[in-house]
């Protein structure tokens, strides 16, 4: 029996060797028949030509310096690649790396309080992944990962989705139109004279036969009228539900390029951020990613109010402290971790302002515009940041470099006056009066204008003092009643009714739960005396 299962196994395997060879003799045979019917129809030559790359020949001397310097860099950088196993190892960290953002989504999801902070702020620090990388993290987030995440300082805003619509542009006649239905909406829920009386003005159709506001002041105009409407009472639940949001942000990429308009816009979104239930709101029409960046703006009218808005909207940080409008957090613009011990309240005087009371004084652009072109921080290797592919960044930076370097040797060709006083000028005041664009001073004067401060509460008392909490306090203040005034608000003009209404508002902002220092300037001084005055009187009693 043994011997017959023994001939058995030959057999088949014999049988088997011979169907594979067959087989594979067959396959090599319909392989070779189908190239040769095919190069009997198609001319394989234009393929082989088409393979061949075509060039465009530039006789220009600065490329030709870029181009030799690339591709030095590539071959030395493709021969360190065949000499290490660096390639592989890179190719698996950044796939480890995503499973872990992954990890870290689903921790900020459904961790508790402190797990969701840790979660959001080791996320923020993944600054390797690719577009798509960054894209997918975006699409798995909620709102309140997103407002984390657009809470911390630095965060790349690759991890935010653009609205819904953004690629969209409705003509400004749209835009109008929408704007009219919002506003007359507004004030058929509850009918205000400023709307009232805007309406008439803007929009002739309702009673007046002619319009006496110019057609292209009419959006901005109305934005003004809704920031108005937005910061009486609870008006802004009024805004939303009956869909402003979704106008705000075309407003917002209509007006992208207008930063007086964008201020107006930030600051609605801001008084609208007060408001409870406001957080779903504004992740699902993409105001998120808008906030964050306006966050990272370099002007800060529009950084510090986006700060705000982001702090209200928060529910893992400080729920339940609010800052309502014309309250500004100055300082932590970011999440902390460490408690405030001590909260400053700037309030400025007549004719004043946030942005204007506490500003640096005697500030002139001196530099010449060529010599501003050509000045980059840290030798231009911020350029492209938000570009992942390293080979382009590295292009870039070359170029920033080559054009410093070009500057570099024609600066000594140019004679640049500044305004102050020359370091070298002797006693009778005869020079120099002016220096080359190499010398120190003159790059000294380009970092002096970028360390210029709109507001030094921002920028320089967090430096200097730490563990502050600062907050700027803005009101309209004139010197007469003779201006328009709204009637709603006539009577918020006395002193009695303002610091009440102020007093309030920085009670729900936190304040008096650790010590306070206020700074006062002019009539801000006399509402912090009544304040106090209220205070102590109410102890008493």
């Amino acid at each position: 029996m043994s011997m017959i299962n023994i001939k058995l196994l030959s057999l088949l395997r014999i049988t088997g060797s011979f169907i594979f060879i067959s087989g594979g003799g067959w396959f090599v045979y319909q392989t070779y028949k189908t190239k040769y019917m095919l190069g009997q129809t198609v001319k394989t030559d234009v393929i082989d030509h088409r393979k061949k790359a075509d060039y465009i020949y530039i006789n220009d001397p600065q490329f030709q310096l870029l181009y030799e310097k690339k591709r030095a860099y590539d071959q030395e950088r493709s021969t360190k690649q065949k000499l290490s196993w660096f390639p592989s190892f890179l190719k698996f960290w950044r796939s480890l790396e995503q499973s872990y953002s992954w990890q870290l989504i689903a921790m900020a999801q459904t961790g508790d309080r402190n797990d969701r902070l840790k979660a959001v702020q080791l996320l923020a620090k993944l600054k390797s992944m690719k577009d798509w990388d960054y894209q997918h993290v975006a699409q798995m987030c909620d709102a309140r990962t997103a407002v984390g995440l657009a809470r911390t300082e630095g965060i790349d805003l690759r991890f935010f989705l653009k609205p819904p619509y953004w690629h969209l542009s409705p003509t400004k006649e749209a835009l109008m139109g929408n704007m009219y239905s919002l506003l007359h909406s507004l004030n058929d829920v509850k009918k205000h004279p400023c709307i009232t009386f805007f309406l008439t003005k803007a929009f002739p159709k309702i009673q007046v036969p002619q319009a006496r506001i110019r057609k292209d002041d009419i959006l901005p105009l109305s934005i003004e009228s809704l920031l108005h409407h937005s910061s009486i009472e609870d008006n802004a639940k009024d805004i939303v539900s009956l869909g402003g949001l979704p106008l705000i942000v075309n407003l917002c990429r209509h007006f992208e390029d207008d930063t007086d308009v964008t201020i107006k816009l930030v600051n609605l979104l801001a008084n609208i951020s007060v408001q409870d239930g406001m957080l779903h709101h504004f992740f699902v029409t993409g105001c998120i990613g808008l906030l964050a960046q306006w966050k990272q703006h370099p002007d800060i009218r529009l950084s510090v109010p986006a700060t705000r808005a982001l702090a209200n909207l928060d529910m893992d940080d400080t729920p339940e402290i609010k800052f309502s409008s014309h309250l500004h957090l100055l300082h932590p613009t970011m999440r902390h971790v460490d408690l405030p011990k001590l909260d400053v309240v700037f309030i400025h005087g007549l004719l004043g302002g946030v942005f204007f009371t506490w500003r640096q004084r005697g500030h002139e652009h001196t530099s010449p515009s060529i010599l501003q072109k050509s000045s980059s921080s840290k030798g231009g290797r911020d350029i492209g940041c938000n570009i992942s592919d390293e080979r382009m960044k590295e292009y870039l930076g070359d170029v920033t470099e080559f054009k410093q370097d070009e500057w570099d040797m024609l600066g000594s060709d140019f004679e640049v006056v500044l305004s102050d006083c020359p370091e070298n000028a002797n006693v009778e005041g005869k020079g120099p009066y002016s220096y080359s664009g190499c010398h120190p001073s003159v790059r000294q004067s380009l970092e002096d204008r970028k360390t210029f401060s709109m507001c030094w509460p921002h920028d320089w008392l967090p430096q200097d003092c730490h563990h502050l909490r600062i907050i700027g306090v803005n009101y309209d203040s004139n010197l007469s009643m003779w201006t328009n005034i709204c009637p709603v608000e006539s009577i918020t003009r006395n002193l009695e009714y303002r610091s009440k209404e102020l007093m309030k508002k920085l009670t729900q902002a936190g304040l008096g739960s650790r010590p306070i220092v206020w700074v006062a300037h002019s009539m801000g001084g006399l509402l912090v005396k009544s304040m106090l005055t209220k205070v102590r009187c109410t102890e008493l009693m």
